[in-house]
């Protein structure tokens, strides 16, 4: 009988079981921290270079480095560990990875319980692996480290019957340079110490001086590193006898040897579990970490700022001020951890002197952490915004480089959200991507002439804006109900900074709706005469009838009935049957659009947008003459450029939910960054006549478009990315994901037919044509595809989150979300194999990790370099693709 903790930072044990010892042996990510552990002490001792910088660019090594500096207290601290040689980092690290392995305390059968109080004010108990509450179950631990060769250890305690007859389990180290030894107590030879003592003397070794704490953390080892196991007696074993005898001793901290002594060197190295962090004087006291965890504020460690807020002086039995200053600590916490009081109070408990209080007088550290929450009760009666104390404001900037204000007002904290920085990378990596598509869309170069390239992405989704509604007469099947014909709908919003050259979209418009216009123009001006007649003629002469027309372009100041009429009046009949052509909305001022259209009902078409999209069916019932009773398809293409002030007003916290979200393109423009344009000398007339030219041409398009091919691709490509929402449990990422496939079809298909125009002929006054895409095409559909996703992401990530959030709340269910996906995708070596996947992405199986290839395999992410021979697994390497 013994005891574990699957995380070594929580503040209990549990009573270890022959299932629950098995399940963290097997663990995929035991085996990971181990090898890696391994390798990199072998680069250091080996002094190999190259190595070592691998293993410096590993993702989870640069997480490691930060993580490093802000737990360290001082600006000289800091400055020491960056002035460290890189194998000493390495070193460093190779134990962070040991010390998150499972730990098991083989000497211990129970601990007493400890109180804590929960989140929701119960009260909870459980065992606490502390020296004054441990039950010594008679087993003992042996460690033998900095062994050339282990086996050899092994070898020798085979051949001593003696010995083999009292071990009940033995293992390699994670080291690979040590060799533990659990084995039964002699209780006529002494405590632990003693037994320790004189065991590794029969083999002629010295024992661990530090193993003499009976509720010391043995790491879990390699299943296959397991040497012996006697299962029965390692997981009943009990001496009841030894447990009466000396668990008083250990209790009253009495741990050093009875009847032998220890022999001391100098130079003696030290163990595995003090190891290097001792000797770069990096680690904080291991009850306090695993008292409190790894707790994050806002993205920072808590332990730091906390170090730094009582760096002059700790608070001391000396100042009688132990008490106060951890009811200041519980406040500020309070204050900056939403008022979760269980996570106060371990933070609380975790301290030092906060444990010595304990220790001597049994401090409530619960009732101090209500006692913060009602003066905090107080003060929030009379102040709307409290602040933490002013000592730890001071220490949360010095920790951090920002204040308070700047961390708490700028941070969404949402995973899922893109940040601006990487967004302007991928700006210019798909403005290069599309200018490698420019020799087979040869349109693309003139839509972007004049911008600069990570511009180029918000040019191409105004122009495929614009092309589709030329296309209004184009229909595709879906691969959801692929019995219904749909038609090109898209609602873009150009989002970027005042002055940061949107006019690029009214060119665009000008040049390429000019078919469109043009046809308005005889609409427009019989209504216009029809008005005039109205007005002129006398109260008893005979009103004139009102022409029936056709006007698509409407500005963002129309009203709906005028909107719906001219809506339902374009109709054009197609091969037999009557089809509703698109409306058309540009205006270069989102904020404009927004105002105007909010001054009523009569003018409001936030319902419209919403079915536009899907071209779903409306209706009106007035009791004004000029609203006609009747029901009608929303056709409505809207091209919109503004300021991200502008899309806050459009799209918020409040309206989120309606799905305006997904179906809008919001395409970022980038700020300038002081450069100045490019200066044009010469007037190029040919670039905007060949705009025109295939306006005129694909205002003229119909037919059912052959996209089918493409059309598969997108369900692939969306079962791919839905297979890693649900593997991250992200419920936003799920809900952005939907519509995306729409908008790459959407988008793709009039420079896709503009390709395969050499398949058209002529119909009557129409084009139309059948075609057949290939690679090409999908690769510009899916970029289209992975643009609008990763927009979506970055304008509406954390409204998604907050959404599913409030939502859980409000059932009372709390989801913990981990991006499984690039963790994993990041841990993966640059050539790897099934096996690394499965280790990596914590798979089950082979089968597992091979649908995961697969579908890295089809997202360009990895390729594969070397086919499976025999014994010899399949190869594969990165590409250096961005993973989504």
């Amino acid at each position: 009988m013994f005891t574990y903790q699957k995380d070594t930072k929580s503040l209990f044990v549990a009573e270890c079981g022959k299932k629950d010892f098995w399940r963290e042996i097997r663990k995929s990510s035991t085996a990971f921290n181990i090898d890696t552990r391994r390798a990199i002490l072998h680069a250091v001792e080996a002094n190999d270079e190259e190595a070592m910088q691998k293993w410096a660019e590993h993702t989870d090594f640069q997480k490691f480095m930060l993580k490093t500096i802000r737990e360290l207290k001082t600006k000289t601290g800091k400055e020491k560990w960056q002035k460290k040689p890189l194998d000493k980092k390495l070193l460093a690290w190779a134990e962070d990875l040991k010390k998150s392995l499972t730990a098991f305390q083989f000497c211990c059968y129970q601990f007493d319980e400890a109180t804590v109080k929960t989140k929701d004010g119960k009260t909870k108990k459980g065992p606490r692996r502390v020296l004054k509450g441990c039950h010594l179950n008679g087993l003992v631990m042996l460690d033998i480290d900095h062994v050339d060769d282990p086996m050899e250890v092994w070898e020798k305690l085979q051949k001593c019957e003696a010995l083999m007859a009292r071990v009940v389990l033995v293992h390699i180290t994670s080291s690979g340079h040590g060799i533990r030894i659990i084995f039964i107590a002699d209780r006529q030879i002494g405590n632990l110490a003693d037994n320790q003592i004189s065991f590794a003397a029969v083999l002629g070794y010295s024992p661990d001086q530090s193993c003499i704490d009976a509720t010391r953390n043995s790491f879990a080892p390699k299943e296959d590193e397991i040497l012996f196991i006697d299962e029965e007696r390692l997981f009943t074993y009990y001496d009841e006898e030894f447990d009466k005898e000396y668990t008083p001793m250990y209790r009253d901290k009495k741990t050093q040897p009875l009847h032998h002594e220890f022999t001391t060197s100098a130079d003696q190295p030290l163990s595995e579990e003090s190891g290097q962090t001792q000797k770069q004087g990096l680690s904080t006291p291991l009850s306090r970490r695993e008292g409190m965890g790894e707790s994050l504020w806002r993205g920072y460690d808590i332990q730091p700022i906390i170090d730094t807020r009582f760096a002059d002086k700790l608070p001391c039995a000396d100042d009688q001020n132990r008490h106060k200053e951890s009811l200041k600590l519980a406040t500020d916490l309070l204050l900056m951890l939403d008022g979760d009081k269980a996570l106060v109070q371990r933070i609380v408990e975790a301290q030092t002197w906060v444990q010595e209080i304990i220790d001597e007088r049994n401090e409530n550290v619960a009732q101090t952490v209500e006692s913060a929450a009602s003066c905090i009760a107080e003060k929030e009666k009379k102040y709307t915004n409290c602040l933490p104390s002013k000592a730890m404001l001071t220490a949360i900037q010095e920790v951090t480089g920002k204040t308070y204000q700047e961390i708490t007002k700028a941070q969404t904290q949402k995973a899922v959200t893109l940040k601006d920085d990487d967004m302007s990378r991928w700006l210019w990596d798909w403005g290069a991507q599309i200018e490698a598509l420019m020799p087979e869309y040869p349109l693309l170069k003139d839509i972007c002439k004049g911008l600069k390239r990570n511009q180029y992405p918000a040019a191409m989704f105004v122009a495929g804006g614009l092309l589709m509604t030329l296309m209004t007469r184009c229909t595709y099947r879906f691969y959801h109900r692929p019995e219904e014909l749909r038609r090109l709908n898209n609602s873009t919003l150009i989002i970027g900074d005042p002055a940061s050259g949107k006019s690029f979209a009214t060119r665009l418009f000008k040049l390429l709706a000019s078919p469109i216009v043009a046809a308005d123009k005889v609409g427009k001006e019989a209504i216009n005469a029809y008005r005039e007649q109205m007005r002129t003629k006398g109260a008893n002469k005979e009103k004139p009838k009102k022409p029936k027309v056709v006007v698509r372009v409407h500005p963002a100041r129309t009203s709906n009935a005028q909107f719906i009429q001219d809506m339902v009046n374009s109709v054009e009949n197609v091969d037999g049957e009557d089809m509703q052509l698109h409306m058309l909305t540009f205006d270069t001022e989102l904020d404009n659009t927004v105002s105007v259209q909010k001054g009523g009902s009569w003018i409001d078409k936030f319902s419209m947008e919403l079915k536009a999209f899907h071209n779903e069916e409306d209706g009106q019932a007035y009791s004004n003459n000029d609203s006609i009773l009747q029901d009608f398809i929303v056709t409505w293409n809207f091209i919109y450029t503004g300021t991200p002030i502008a899309l806050k007003k459009k799209v918020n916290e409040q309206n989120f939910g309606s799905g305006l979200a997904t179906r809008l393109t919001c395409i970022p423009l980038p700020a300038t960054n002081f450069e100045m344009m490019s200066r044009e000398s010469t007037v190029d007339y040919d670039s905007d006549n060949r705009l025109k030219e295939w306006a005129e041409k694909l205002d003229k398009m119909k037919g059912e478009l052959s996209v089918q091919k493409i059309v598969d691709e997108l369900y692939d490509w969306t079962a791919r990315r839905m297979a890693d929402a649900a593997e991250n449990d992200s419920k936003a990422d799920e809900m952005l994901l939907k519509r995306c496939a729409y908008h790459g079809l959407n988008f793709s298909a009039p420079f896709i037919v503009m390709r395969h125009w050499d398949k058209m002929h002529q119909d009557g006054q129409y084009w139309c044509g059948e075609f057949e895409t290939d690679e090409v095409d999908w690769k510009l559909a899916e970029l289209i595809v992975n643009i609008q996703y990763a927009c979506q992401r970055h304008y509406f990530g954390a409204m998604a989150e907050a959404y599913f959030d409030n939502k859980l709340k409000d059932a009372s269910v709390n989801v913990q979300r981990k991006q499984k996906t690039y963790e994993g995708f990041a841990r993966l070596p640059e050539e790897f194999t099934n096996e690394d996947v499965m280790r990596c992405f914590n798979l089950a199986n082979t089968s597992s990790a091979r649908g995961k290839v697969r579908r890295l395999i089809r997202d360009h992410l990895v390729e594969k370099i070397r086919e499976e021979r025999g014994t010899e697994p399949a190869l594969y390497h990165k590409t250096g693709t961005i993973l989504l």
